[in-house]
């Protein structure tokens, strides 16, 4: 019996978004970004790994890692490629997807919005579009009630505090601007239309009298630390977690059934709103500071604060050959099980990446996955990492020993 047991009916299993894998699609934003050479490899998402094509081989290399639950996403400019056009057969295909999960035993959480938007939004001004609300509801009452049946969870919109950091401030995903003001706005864009869009859901469940399903959204979560004791730089401290997570949950916070948390590494703040990494310690590819304690301080914080179940939709590292990758897990597993012993109610746990996909800024050459994408075969040949087969066993045993601890 494994020293480290989670809840019996706790969730495992890993993520994957829509546009990262499935390639074989032109119609969005970030592929024009591509093109327009924006992405550090000079790789785009129509290449990315051919999911759409290979789906059923990687719904049973879900099972293979004894996942009992997976997240992943759908596209918004497969299922309404032209303003009001919807396409049954992109909606087919996605029920297909589900209904094999379904057939394993895997419990489903669909995405609905995942940094992309279709080219005809895009081309209307995008998310600042005044009629973004309805546009968006328009497409979850069509997918929810094409989808439903098969969905446990639903998450609207992903990392909506990323997109407005990268979008409109960093400026290095679509449409590339650099306007401290647009990034404050679209978050309460993005606030509002979560809102509606929950409500949009529940509504359709309640129609076909479907047992209705859990609803949330996901955030970056970064663990934030004061670079210095001066009180400039915990002064700044607070300010960034206050823009970058607590305005995004403060709006939103009644329309949520959990919170997806997604956790990947700490930084430090310096006045007046810098962060930057660790000087010492150990750094993924991405030079990301790699801190399994503070995912720990981030799950109790967001619980105490907060008050609403967490699921981890997303955790993991970056990495050429698997070799930070068995350590990062079984860490960042620990810390986790730490925090559900001191009564942080956390429902599951979804590693990311399932597949090395197309790592949006970074294209292909950044490698996040459970399993092994050959990107220089025509058929991109899946293996599974030792990684995946290690996070197969914890999931097989619902937790880990003391000498794996000790061995990591």
């Amino acid at each position: 019996m494994p020293e480290y047991l989670f809840p019996p009916d706790f969730l495992w299993g890993s993520s994957t978004s829509a546009f990262q894998i499935e390639g074989d699609c032109q119609n969005h934003d970030f592929y024009r970004w591509a093109i327009k050479g924006h992405i550090k490899d000079g790789s785009n998402p129509n290449d990315a790994v051919h999911h759409y094509r290979h789906y059923i081989e990687d719904v049973q290399l879900l099972q293979e890692m004894n996942h009992n639950a997976a997240r992943i996403g759908v596209e918004w400019a497969r299922i309404e490629p032209q303003e009001g056009f919807f396409d049954e057969a992109a909606l087919a295909h996605y029920r297909d997807e589900l209904m094999r999960m379904k057939a394993l035993g895997l419990k489903s959480m669909v995405t609905l919005h995942h940094f992309t938007t279709p080219l005809w939004l895009a081309d209307q001004n995008g998310w600042f579009n005044p009629q973004i609300n309805d546009y968006f509801c328009r497409y979850v009452q069509k997918t929810v009630a094409f989808l439903g049946d098969l969905v446990d969870f639903w998450l609207t919109i992903n990392e909506p505090n990323t997109y407005a950091a990268e979008s409109y401030f960093r400026g290095i995903f679509p449409p590339g601007e650099k306007c401290f003001w647009k990034a404050l706005k679209i978050g309460k864009i993005m606030s509002r239309v979560h809102c509606q869009a929950y409500a949009t859901i529940q509504q359709v469940y309640q129609k076909e009298n479907w047992p209705l399903p859990q609803i949330g959204w996901s955030l970056a979560w970064i663990y934030f630390l004061p670079a210095s004791g001066s009180m400039l730089d915990r002064l700044a401290k607070q300010l960034i977690e206050k823009l970058f997570v607590g305005t995004y949950l403060k709006k939103v916070q009644n329309h949520l059934d959990f919170i997806g948390m997604q956790y990947y590494r700490s930084d430090l703040v310096k006045f007046p709103l810098i962060n930057t990494p660790h000087p010492a310690g150990e750094k993924s590819k991405l030079g990301w500071d790699i801190m399994p304690d503070k995912f720990y301080l981030a799950l109790t914080e967001c619980w105490q604060k907060y008050q609403i179940p967490i699921i981890v939709t997303e955790n993991g590292v970056c990495d050429d050959h698997d070799e930070l990758r068995p350590a990062y897990l079984v860490k960042h597993l620990y810390h986790l099980w730490r925090a559900i012993q001191d009564k942080v109610l956390v429902k599951g746990y979804l590693h990311w990446s399932t597949l090395d996909n197309f790592e949006l800024a970074e294209g292909l050459s950044c490698r996040f996955g459970l399993v092994h994408v050959d990107h220089e075969s025509p058929e991109r040949t899946r293996t599974i990492k030792p990684s995946g087969r290690l996070y197969g066993e914890i999931i097989k045993q619902n937790g880990f020993s003391q000498e794996l601890l000790e061995r990591y």
